[in-house]
């Protein structure tokens, strides 16, 4: 099953349209009050949040819930918050539904995001003699 809330009632009903076995909810905390939705799919949208987005999110993979995240941009503070709870599908700006249908059938990997990731941790690795990498945090 794949529930949706975005905060926008004309995406949501768009998205389940678009979406198998999907299933638009009203408010936020339908999603962790049930434990049916426990090893589930939420497409959600950031700004719809309007409890702490940290706590949100760690009740969300506590469930074990995938999450497809929506957020204005990648560098939006709620876009560090969703790589600490290895939320990897994340979706920037507008969108189309057909991107999150692709995104359902092929989850983002760390390597999609890597880059996303070492600007928000301030990673740097560098390349000794071509073999061996040696990580910096600077």
């Amino acid at each position: 099953m794949v529930v949706i809330y975005t905060g926008s009632n004309e995406i949501d009903k768009i998205l389940e349209a678009e979406i198998k076995g999907s299933m638009v909810v009203s408010y936020e905390d339908f999603i962790i009050e049930d434990d049916k939705f426990k090893d589930q799919t939420v497409i959600l949208g950031a700004n719809s949040i309007e409890r702490d987005l940290k706590e949100y999110l760690f009740l969300l993979r506590s469930k074990n819930i995938r999450v497809i995240l929506l957020l204005d941009n990648d560098k939006n503070e709620k876009t560090k918050t969703a790589l600490e709870y290895g939320i990897y599908d994340l979706v920037f700006g507008n969108f189309y539904p057909s991107q999150i249908v692709e995104i359902l059938n092929n989850p983002k990997r760390f390597s999609d995001i890597s880059k996303i990731y070492r600007r928000w941790f301030d990673i740097h690795i560098k390349k000794n003699r071509g073999k061996d990498y040696k990580y910096e945090k600077k």
